[in-house]
C-alpha cells in the first residue's frame, strides 16, 4: 500500500472499522476457518451459510475478506445490511432484490449498481473473444440479437430492464436518460407499482424500433399483468430475478454472483411484526433450499437461532417447525487468540510507517506494543479485537504527535 492508502486504512481501524480492500491483509490467525471458506469459494456450487460471531468479534471483518477474495476470484459481489427503518426488510423479497442489484460490484468494474453487470454483459456479447459455448447462450439471452423474447431469464422486467438498458448503452446520443431510468426502476422498483403505463412507455413502447417483440402494450401493464411487478404471486419475481443474476453473471464469464447479508439480527429486532417476522424465516429457508442458485452469507451472532426459537415460542406460534432452523449451516468463527493479535498489531506498526513516513519501531520496542494488545486483549469484553485494534492504533497516533 502506498501512503494515501495506509492513511485510507488508519481512519478505518480508529473506528473498529475492517478497511476495505486491504482486509486480507489485516486476516491473522483462524487458518482452517478461513481455508473452509476459500473451498467455498474454490467450489463453483451454490449454497448458503450463518456465519456466526459475537458483536466485534469479526463478523463484518469477515464479510469483507469474503467480498476481496470473492472478486479476486471472478465472483460479482453485493453486501446489503439489513435496517427495518430504510427500506431494507428480509420479508420484502423485492426490498431484497433492489438492494442486492444496488450494490453489485463487478470485478474491474469501477462503478456498481445494475450498470456494473449490464456492461459486463454487453462487454460479452461484443467480444470477439467468447467462447463458442458463451456466444450461444448469449443469443438464447437477446433471440439471436433480435431481443423479441428470452430463452434464459425468467424475470420478463430483468429482461426489460436489460434490453432497454443495452439499448439507451448502444444509442446514448439518442437516449442518453436510459441506462439511469433503468436503475432506478430495478433498484426500487416498489415506487413504480403504480406507473406500470410509464415503465411500458419508457422501456417497451417507445423503443419498439430497436427490438421485435410482439407482445401488445395491455400484456405488459394492465392490471392482472405481472410484467412490471416484484411482489405478485408471494414475490415469484423477484426470485426470479435474484436467480437470473446469477445466470447473468455466469453468461459474462464470471463465477457466479455472493450475496453477502450483514446484521441479519435486524429480522429479530426491527421487524415487530410477528407476520412479518415469520415471513423473513421463510425466505431466508427457501434461500438455504436453494431458491438462490448462487452463494449466500449471513452475519448474526452465535446465539441467533436460539434467539429466533424464542421469539417465535413467546409470540405463541406453536405450529411453527422450530426444526428448520436446526438445519441451517452455519459456520463459526473462533475468538482470536493474543499471538495473533500481536501479529495484528504489528501490521498496524507497519501501516502507520507508510502512512506518515517515520519509524515507529525505533521509539516503541515490540515489547512495548505487545504489552499493549495483552493489557487491552485481557478485557473481558465481546468486542475485545475491535478494542485492541483501536488502541494500537491510539498508541502509535500519540507516540507520532510526541516525536514531532
Amino acid at each position: 500500500m502506498d501512503a494515501t492508502q495506509a492513511q485510507r486504512v488508519l481512519e478505518s481501524l480508529r473506528q473498529g472499522i475492517p478497511p476495505d480492500g486491504f482486509v486480507r491483509h489485516f486476516t491473522v490467525g483462524r487458518t482452517a476457518e478461513i481455508s473452509a471458506l476459500e473451498k467455498k469459494l474454490s467450489s463453483n456450487t451454490g449454497g448458503a451459510l450463518l456465519l456466526k460471531a459475537n458483536y466485534g468479534s469479526g463478523k463484518t471483518h469477515l464479510l469483507r475478506f469474503i467480498k476481496e477474495t470473492a472478486l479476486e476470484r471472478g465472483y460479482a459481489v453485493s453486501t446489503i445490511t439489513l435496517d427495518a427503518g430504510a427500506e431494507t426488510r428480509f420479508n420484502r423479497m423485492d426490498q431484497i432484490l433492489g438492494n442486492v442489484m444496488r450494490c453489485i460490484e463487478v470485478p474491474g468494474k469501477m462503478r456498481r449498481g445494475p450498470s456494473a453487470l449490464f456492461e459486463h454483459i454487453l462487454d460479452s456479447m461484443t467480444s470477439p473473444c467468447s467462447d463458442e459455448k458463451r456466444k450461444q447462450r448469449l443469443n438464447e439471452l437477446s433471440s439471436l440479437g433480435r431481443w423479441d423474447h428470452s430463452a434464459t431469464l425468467k424475470s420478463p422486467s430483468l429482461y426489460v430492464a436489460l434490453r432497454a438498458w443495452i439499448i439507451g448503452s448502444i444509442n446514448s446520443d439518442k437516449l442518453p436518460h436510459l441506462p439511469n431510468e433503468v436503475e432506478a426502476w430495478i433498484c426500487e422498483p416498489w415506487n413504480y407499482y403504480t406507473r406500470t403505463t410509464w415503465l411500458y412507455n419508457q422501456f417497451v413502447g417507445d423503443l419498439r424500433r430497436y427490438f421485435h417483440d410482439p407482445r401488445a402494450d395491455w400484456q405488459f401493464y394492465r392490471r392482472g399483468t405481472d410484467t412490471f411487478i416484484f411482489k405478485n404471486s408471494d414475490y415469484r419475481q423477484s426470485w426470479d430475478a435474484l436467480a437470473d443474476l446469477q445466470t447473468l453473471a455466469n453468461l459474462g464469464g464470471l463465477s457466479g454472483l455472493v450475496i453477502l447479508v450483514d446484521e441479519f439480527e435486524d429480522v429479530i429486532y426491527g421487524l415487530r411484526n410477528i407476520k412479518y417476522q415469520q415471513e423473513s424465516f421463510w425466505n431466508l429457508f427457501r434461500l438455504f433450499d436453494g431458491e438462490f442458485p448462487g452463494l449466500s452469507f449471513y452475519a448474526v451472532t452465535p446465539s441467533f437461532i436460539e434467539k429466533c426459537k424464542n421469539l417465535l415460542i413467546q409470540k405463541v406460534s406453536w405450529d411453527y417447525d422450530l426444526s428448520r432452523f436446526d438445519r441451517l449451516t452455519t459456520f463459526e468463527m473462533s475468538p482470536l487468540e493474543t499471538s495473533e493479535l500481536e501479529a495484528l498489531a504489528m501490521k498496524i506498526l507497519e501501516a502507520h510507517r507508510i502512512a506518515y513516513d517515520w519509524e515507529p519501531d525505533l521509539l516503541m520496542r515490540t515489547s512495548h506494543l505487545n504489552n499493549i494488545v495483552r493489557k487491552t486483549g485481557s478485557l473481558p469484553m465481546q468486542d475485545r479485537a475491535r478494542y485492541v485494534i483501536t488502541s494500537v492504533v491510539k498508541a502509535l497516533d500519540e507516540l507520532l504527535q510526541e516525536s514531532e
